[in-house]
């Protein structure tokens, strides 16, 4: 253990150097495809921003129960198709189960110029456990 704090105490700026890095490369990585949001924030942003509100969960899941006024988009291929009439400047609201399919269609969407893209915080998931209400087909 003293050699560890020696090692820390004589390369102490390049070990500086080293966690800032890390820590510039989490806060990057949590931000790509776009910024996590909390399903409160995303219903305002579908109903003041005129946002477009896409769910990239499957067609079953989806059917069990998607938020009001949601896409479904099974497929990240179709995204462009779905987004066609859609201004590219407004708010794309993405959700998925968990959040980790909305990090993909994210990037997509940035490639393809859309430049406000935004990810519900823990996807659908998150929306049920704030109490926030599905509808069912």
């Amino acid at each position: 253990m003293d050699t560890f704090f020696l090692f820390l105490s004589q390369n102490f700026i390049a070990v500086t150097i080293l966690l800032f890095a890390i820590l510039g490369l989490l806060i990057h990585e949590s931000r790509r495809g776009g910024e996590k949001i909390e399903p409160s924030l995303a219903t305002q942003m579908v109903n003041k921003q005129n946002g477009f509100l896409i769910d990239l969960r499957s067609e079953k899941e989806f059917s069990s129960g998607h938020i009001s006024g949601s896409i479904n988009c099974e497929s990240l291929d179709s995204l462009e198709s779905i987004l066609d009439q859609h201004k590219k400047d407004n708010p794309v609201v993405l959700v998925c189960q968990n959040g980790s399919v909305s990090k993909q269609a994210g990037l997509k969407l940035k490639k393809l110029g859309y430049t406000k893209n935004y990810i519900i915080q823990n996807g659908i998931m998150g929306w049920k456990a704030q109490g926030l209400p599905l509808i069912n087909n």
